[in-house]
């Protein structure tokens, strides 16, 4: 169910909040800027069809922590605003849900240096009710691309033209001149002083491969059905 359909009296105690989380960030020039949160929210949304009488689907919260991409378009929150309010959000749900169990559907890996932080946090703080992170970004999938696409190159391109083809500015990705990226991109540099083009995908240039998005997107949407189902504490 998701949570902004529905009334009170729908809500029940045994459900799972599922959290989609993304960033406004650029892409290149051929991803839209949402391209992480549209992720998240595809495979929550799947999810939810599946387990709709379980699955309490929240919004999909589209800001998060992008100060890696300095000198391109981004729109962050800091890291104490945004751990502030993921704090809030759990809490409340607890309190004035009556829900137990909680699951963060992130798709930006810029998110992951403070999610771990507060589900430590809040999973120490209570004792019947804990909270999991699930990461929509995975090693598997690089090993099956063949690619280790850090941010908007091959793998991502692809799950994004498998969930909405129209999203693709195929065209653009002839704009992008130079894959090369500079040693140390996300820890001592940001994207923007790293690659003007705004890819970082190994140097190898973008290969849009459906078959295989579609694959790792179904092995996502499995994996978190099984995650949610097998969820106890």
């Amino acid at each position: 169910m998701r949570i902004v359909d529905i009334t009170k009296n729908e809500i029940k105690e045994n459900m799972v909040a599922l959290i989609p989380m993304g960033s406004i960030e650029q892409h290149g020039p051929h991803l839209p800027m949402g391209t992480d949160g549209i992720i998240a929210e595809y495979v929550s949304s799947k999810v939810e069809e599946r387990l709709k009488d379980l699955v309490l689907l929240f919004p999909t919260i589209y800001y998060g922590v992008s100060i890696e991409h300095k000198g391109l378009p981004f729109v962050s929150l800091t890291f104490n605003t945004i751990i502030n309010m993921i704090n809030d959000i759990l809490e409340s749900i607890v309190a004035n849900l009556k829900i137990k169990k909680i699951v963060i559907v992130n798709g930006h890996g810029g998110n992951s240096y403070f999610l771990p932080l507060v589900q430590r946090e809040f999973n120490m703080k209570h004792d019947d009710s804990k909270v999991v992170i699930y990461n929509t970004f995975r090693q598997e999938e690089r090993e099956l691309f063949g690619v280790n696409d850090m941010h908007a190159g091959t793998i991502e391109t692809s799950k994004i033209y498998v969930i909405d083809k129209k999203l693709v500015r195929v065209n653009e990705i002839d704009e992008i001149k130079d894959y090369s990226v500079k040693k140390g991109v996300f820890t001592f540099y940001s994207t923007g002083e790293a690659k003007r083009y705004g890819v970082i995908n190994d140097g190898k240039r973008i290969e849009i491969n459906e078959k295989m998005g579609l694959k790792v997107l179904e092995m996502m949407i499995e994996e978190l059905v099984n995650l949610i189902l097998n969820f106890n504490f």
